[in-house]
């Protein structure tokens, strides 16, 4: 009986997963030492997709004859509901009220698990938080997590947001960014930023349908 079922279900066809990508070649600038910051959105139409993971790239640079100042970037992520802090003044703690002075670009993915804090992203570069960066900042970070005021975050701060908040929701959704620079000296610009969604087809009465003969053949069999 219970070999009979078992071979029924392994010929049973499981959802199969995709991936979804919207890139917005942004090239605006954040507005410098305030927190009205720009808002810039991407729009998924998935409405039989649930999103099993996700990953955000974005590029930062100063521009042509400026130079940035990392540690006054504040960006998150949000579908409307949810709200993941991607940046929260990088850096920023009680010895280190304006965060890292670092004044190249970034160009980063943030993924859930993978990767170090981008809030302490000095010490993963360099190995120590006093050692300004070589260059651009590039690799795979975690989110700074952070959900505390941009003007009094520190390090020590519970990192209580994750990319992982968006997991198990439809993909059928609208997704924004919201990027400020909190405070004066340094300019940045959004050269560009992408999200890459990992989803799964919703569980429908196809599926459901296909279940049915190994159910009735166990009820049978009895």
């Amino acid at each position: 009986m219970r070999i009979h079922a078992l071979l029924l279900l392994s010929t049973v066809s499981l959802p199969a997963a995709s991936t979804l990508v919207l890139s917005d070649p942004a090239g605006v600038s954040i507005p410098d030492g305030t927190p009205t910051g720009v808002l810039r959105s991407l729009t998924f139409t998935a409405p039989e997709q649930i999103i099993t993971g996700i990953s955000v790239d974005l590029a930062l640079s100063a521009p042509d004859g400026e130079s940035t100042f990392l540690g006054d970037l504040y960006v998150y992520l949000t579908d409307g509901t949810h709200l993941v802090t991607l940046l929260n003044r990088p850096g920023r703690d009680g010895s280190r009220p304006f965060g890292y002075g670092d004044e190249q670009g970034l160009d980063v993915t943030f993924q859930v698990g993978l990767g170090s804090d981008i809030h302490t992203y000095r010490e993963t570069v360099t190995g120590d938080a006093a050692t300004p960066l070589p260059g651009t900042l590039t690799g795979t970070f975690t989110p700074d997590g952070r959900l505390s005021d941009p003007g009094s975050v520190l390090t020590s701060d519970p990192r209580e947001s994750t990319l992982s908040d968006f997991v198990g929701f439809s993909a059928d959704r609208t997704f924004s960014l919201y990027a400020a620079d909190f405070s004066t000296g340094g300019l940045h610009t959004i050269d560009s930023w992408s999200l890459t969604l990992t989803t799964v087809p919703e569980p429908s009465s196809t599926l459901l349908a296909s279940l049915a003969p190994v159910i009735l053949l166990t009820r049978r069999r009895r």
